[in-house]
Formats: C-alpha cells, sequence, structure tokens
C-alpha cells in the first residue's frame, strides 16, 4: 500500500509540473499564432514556420505525458517483479473475432483513403447528410444505446456492489448515446419531411437540430469527449491503476482493441487540423499505442497497437497530403464521426462485459 501511494504522488509531482508548464507555454503560442481561439476555424492544414514549430511543441508535449505513465507502469513492473499490465484481462491472447474486428477496421481504413485518392467525387457523396455514412454512424450510436438500455433491465433486480451508481451511469450513456444519434440525424427530419419550426431555422443547416446552433463548440467537444473516454481513459487505467483502485469504476473503461478500433478516428483531420483540440489528440494517440507496444507482453496485442500506430501516420500524411481533393473541406470529418459511433458501439459491448464479470467476481453478503 505504501509503495503505490509513494508511487501515486510522484506521478501527481510530475505530472503539476508538466501542466504548469505546458500550460504557460501553451498559451504563450496560442495568443502569439492565433490570439487563442483561432485556430478553432476551418482552414487548410498549417505546415510551414512557426505553425511546424506550434505542432512539434504538441508533439513533444504528448510525448512526455505519455512517457509519464509508461515509466510508472514500468517501475510498478520491476518493483512488483511481474508486469504491471499482465494483471488486466485486456493481456489475455487475441480470440480470432478481435483479430478480424482490428484487421476489418484497417482494411475499412485503407479502403476509403482509397477512394478520398482516386475518387473524391465519391468520397464526398457517401458523407453527404442522410446518403451513407451519416445513417451509419447514427446506427452506431442507437445500437449502443440499446445496448445499455438491455443491460439496465437485465441487471436492475441482480444485487452487486455499487449497483446504484452503476446503473445511473448505464442511464446517462443511453440517453448520451441516443441524444447525440438522433441530433446526428436531425431526429429524423429528412426521413419524415417536417418542416423545420420557425426557433429552429437559425442554426447553421436550419434544421431540427441542437447542435448546428454553435456547431464548432459541439464537435470539438464531441472530438474530444470521444479521445478521452474510447482511448485516453483506457490508457490511464492500463499504466497507472488508479481507476482500478475505485471500486466499480473499472466497469466503465473500455478494452484494448476499442482503444486500437478508436485511435483511426484521430487522424481523420483536414479543415480543424490547425486546432489544438485536434493535432493534441492525434500526437497522444500515437505515443499511447507505442507505449503499449513496448508494455505489452502478447505478441498479438503489440503487432495490433505497433499496425495502428502505422495507420495512425499513414492516414493523418494522406488526409494532408490529399485532402485538398475534397469537394468539401470538412468531408473527413463525417468518416471521422463514423469511427466515433463505431468505436462507442464497441465501448458498450466493453461495458456489457465488464459488468458480466464485476457481478460475477461479487459475494453479496
Amino acid at each position: 500500500m505504501k509503495l503505490n501511494l509513494g508511487l501515486t504522488k510522484g506521478l501527481t509531482r510530475h505530472l503539476g509540473w508538466f501542466f504548469l508548464w505546458l500550460t504557460v507555454s501553451f498559451l504563450s503560442i496560442e495568443y502569439f499564432l492565433y490570439r487563442l481561439v483561432g485556430s478553432l476555424s476551418e482552414d487548410i492544414p498549417r505546415l510551414y514556420g512557426s505553425y511546424a514549430l506550434r505542432s512539434l511543441f504538441f508533439l513533444f508535449s504528448s510525448a512526455f505525458f505519455v512517457a509519464i505513465f509508461h515509466i510508472n507502469a514500468v517501475k510498478q513492473t520491476n518493483r512488483q517483479k511481474e508486469s504491471f499490465i499482465e494483471k488486466s484481462f485486456e493481456n489475455r491472447q487475441l480470440i480470432r473475432p478481435q483479430r478480424v474486428l482490428l484487421a476489418g477496421t484497417i482494411v475499412a481504413n485503407f479502403l476509403i483513403l482509397a477512394l478520398l485518392r482516386y475518387n473524391p467525387a465519391l468520397f464526398s457523396k457517401l458523407a453527404l447528410e442522410g446518403v451513407f455514412v451519416e445513417p451509419l454512424s447514427a446506427l452506431f450510436l442507437l445500437a449502443g444505446s440499446a445496448v445499455f438500455c438491455w443491460l439496465i433491465f437485465k441487471f436492475r433486480r441482480r444485487p452487486f456492489h455499487n449497483k446504484r451508481w452503476i446503473i445511473a451511469g448505464l442511464v446517462c450513456l443511453a440517453l448520451i448515446f441516443f441524444v447525440i444519434a438522433m441530433e446526428e440525424i436531425s431526429w429524423f427530419q429528412r426521413a419524415i419531411g417536417f418542416e423545420t419550426p420557425e426557433s429552429f431555422e437559425s442554426n447553421l443547416q436550419g434544421e431540427f437540430n441542437i447542435h448546428n446552433f454553435a456547431t464548432k463548440m459541439f464537435e470539438n467537444a464531441y472530438y474530444i469527449g470521444a479521445f478521452i473516454c474510447l482511448i485516453a481513459l483506457p490508457f490511464l487505467s492500463l499504466t497507472s491503476g488508479v481507476f482500478r483502485k475505485i471500486r466499480g469504476l473499472e466497469v466503465f473503461i473500455g478494452s484494448r482493441v476499442t482503444l486500437c478500433v478508436s485511435a483511426v478516428l484521430t487522424a481523420y483531420n483536414y479543415h480543424y487540423w490547425n486546432a489544438f483540440s485536434t493535432q493534441f489528440p492525434f500526437f497522444l494517440t500515437l505515443f499511447i499505442l507505442i507505449s503499449l507496444v513496448l508494455l505489452s507482453h502478447k505478441k498479438g496485442i503489440k503487432q495490433s497497437c505497433a499496425a495502428f500506430a502505422l495507420v495512425l501516420i499513414i492516414t493523418q500524411v494522406a488526409f494532408i497530403a490529399w485532402g485538398h481533393t475534397m469537394p468539401r473541406l470538412w468531408d473527413a470529418t463525417e468518416y471521422k464521426e463514423f469511427f466515433i459511433a463505431f468505436g462507442f458501439f464497441l465501448y458498450a459491448l466493453d461495458i456489457k462485459h465488464n459488468l458480466r464479470e464485476h457481478t460475477s467476481r461479487q459475494v453479496i453478503g
């Protein structure tokens, strides 16, 4: 117990100094180049001069941040004479469905990139509202919401530790997924064909939804939230062990397979590449995958993390190189939102698995 406490204090001290340095440096750079908020505006990627140095700052800051948690995991492994990550069921050998899922995601990603390279008109057409990518994204979110509703129904009468908080979390997630899905398809406005209420006509697209009243704010919140939930929290759980000390919270931590699949979403950037809310998640995800390659002991997992790190680089380079061919500046974000929705669906399945393990371990007296 004393050992864990000491490591936690050391980790907290390093993170404190890092965040102080990061905040001062970040605010100085953003004010000099963008007056703090200008980077969130739509623009083609800026890869030259001060903007390139800014990207290097994000890259090295991300590497340092991930390194802190990586070193913490290595220290605990050395002190405990066993792999710190081995304690997690995440490090079991990949089963065939997981391998198929990972391979399928990579294939789908490269098919999308091939479409961008050789038929940008079709790439854009599929991303139009109500055509293919958007309805599929909504479908995955609705499926995730349905999984949560089923879990609430199945476990509502079963006794287990922290039941009240876990059920409350499931209810919140079911509602969030449902609302995001309905916002994605404007609450079936295009399918049903009803007129936009007068109070909604002033939003960006003149449709019956809320997020287009402040599109940039909602988009960035959605993208950052997806990164935190699907990528950052699973990594922090694996490398710091903090979440395993809070009983019941482990139910809401996604798997490493979902982390790998979701990593792709951070590379679908073009018109928001200049935004700090885009570059930080991209570089953090890249170094998270590299860290997991070094920490994992199972060959299949090491290979998967390495493959997705390479896919991440190739995908982002492809969008920077060919993004100018897109008929619409923001077409890439529609595919980004598809991978977010798919990642959230996998996350719902992770929670289903975690909840089963959580309840099977509990002995209610």
